[in-house]
């Protein structure tokens, strides 16, 4: 055990990437830029139903052709027979050019005040998501790290499981020379060891994909263990219900929205032009100045189309209100299921370090039995088994917890950079 120890110790002295320094890099993977984008996105929507509440300016120019001479501006009857009695130019003209203006502002649209205080828990819906997204790789990222190391320290106790039947090896090869020991023992500790580099390597296949994947979620290369300390998680709200409150709250002025499409709408518009053209009458050349302002209101009294939307709307916050009630129901199991494991696991793992240190006692007094030829090969090499089963059984254990761990700092939504160091 103290050799093991040794072992991960100075391997985890060499290995240059920290945890935190892998759940910092997740931060800047484009995953996680793409949950940032979605929050731009989700920004800019807000502001442009906001923005719709500013007055709109367009500007306008025309040339019009007509078949007939047509009227620049309304010209009142008393106007133009004053101009016909003087000889003055008449606004009237077959070819007209205008620039002008126009500002429309809404001055009651109800629809668009629901709209925007709904974008407005939309948004914060997808904060929330966005740091769930983050959480959840991060959390993937502890338990890939967790079984990085766990299959480390299968490796190491395989490797002083053949250092140990590597040296029992050397003596029983003496005994063997000399006629004391029968060949066949030498042939089954041959074979033992045989047994134990193959499933090093298979330990070692598992590790590389273990990397791969790590590189993969963080776009940096592991090469060693990587040192690992948990620390407990307080209860608090399942973070995953909070962007559901939020989109329920959204879906609340959705349903608002929808019904004040029905409301009356008022608008204010505004709008001059300047008009160029040849009177018909005389050929001068005259510019008349046009303008109107005035607030004007539309009301759909029948829209079948809006009552179905509503229905929509309606349905939707249905179906958000019972996904929250899903997801308590589902996450208060998943808790409840991970305290009583933890539970367990630290029984386990106290009860396992006892028994490894019983198992290296026992191995010792193996040896000497089975190099008095008291003690069958089969029988040491169980005691061999016995010892590198329980490291193992110790390393899947802190394996175990600090996953349990990392789903649970998941689910309440706590720092994993301030649980896991």
């Amino acid at each position: 055990m103290k050799h093991l120890s040794y072992i991960l110790a100075t391997a985890l002295a060499l290995n240059a990437a920290s945890i935190t320094d892998l759940l910092s890099q997740i931060e800047k993977t484009p995953d996680t830029k793409i949950d940032n984008l979605m929050i731009k996105e989700m920004k800019t929507n807000k502001k442009s139903v906001v923005s719709s509440l500013y007055p709109k300016l367009t500007l306008t120019a025309s040339a019009e052709h007509f078949s007939k001479p047509n009227s620049m501006v309304p010209l009142p009857p008393t106007e133009s027979t004053q101009l016909i009695k003087t000889g003055a130019s008449l606004p009237f003209s077959q070819n007209i050019y205008r620039l002008g203006f126009s500002i429309s502002m809404p001055l009651f649209i109800k629809e668009i005040y629901e709209n925007k205080n709904k974008m407005e828990f939309l948004l914060n819906a997808t904060k929330l998501q966005a740091k769930i997204n983050l959480l959840k790789r991060q959390s993937t990222l502890i338990i890939y790290v967790s079984n990085l190391n766990y299959l480390y320290a299968l490796k190491n106790a395989l490797l002083s499981q053949q250092n140990s039947i590597k040296t029992t090896y050397e003596g029983v090869k003496k005994g063997v020379e000399i006629g004391r020991i029968p060949e066949f023992k030498l042939i089954r500790l041959q074979d033992s060891l045989i047994t134990i580099q193959n499933k090093i390597s298979e330990v070692n296949t598992k590790i590389a994909d273990i990397k791969s994947k790590i590189y993969s979620l963080t776009n940096t290369q592991v090469s060693e263990p990587v040192e690992l300390t948990s620390y407990n998680v307080t209860k608090s709200e399942f973070f995953a219900i909070k962007p559901l409150k939020e989109k329920l709250k959204s879906s609340y002025y959705d349903i608002k929205a929808k019904k004040a499409a029905n409301y009356p709408k008022v608008m204010l518009n505004i709008q001059g032009n300047r008009s160029f053209a040849k009177a018909y009458n005389t050929d001068d050349e005259i510019a008349e100045n046009f303008a109107s302002a005035g607030i004007y209101v539309t009301w759909d009294v029948f829209n079948k189309k809006n009552n179905s939307e509503i229905q929509k709307a309606k349905i939707e916050a249905s179906k958000t209100s019972l996904e929250i009630q899903k997801t308590l129901k589902d996450l208060s199991a998943q808790v409840n299921y991970i305290n009583a494991s933890l539970k367990e696991i630290k029984k386990q793992l106290t009860a396992t370090q006892k028994s490894i240190e019983l198992k290296e006692e026992l191995l010792k007094g193996a040896k000497v039995a089975f190099k008095l030829n008291t003690m069958t090969v089969d029988e040491y090499l169980k005691y061999e088994d016995d010892l590198a089963k329980a490291k193992a059984d110790l390393a899947n254990l802190i394996a175990l917890k600090n996953t349990l761990i990392a789903q649970k700092a998941l689910i309440y939504g706590k720092n994993l950079k301030k649980v896991f160091k």
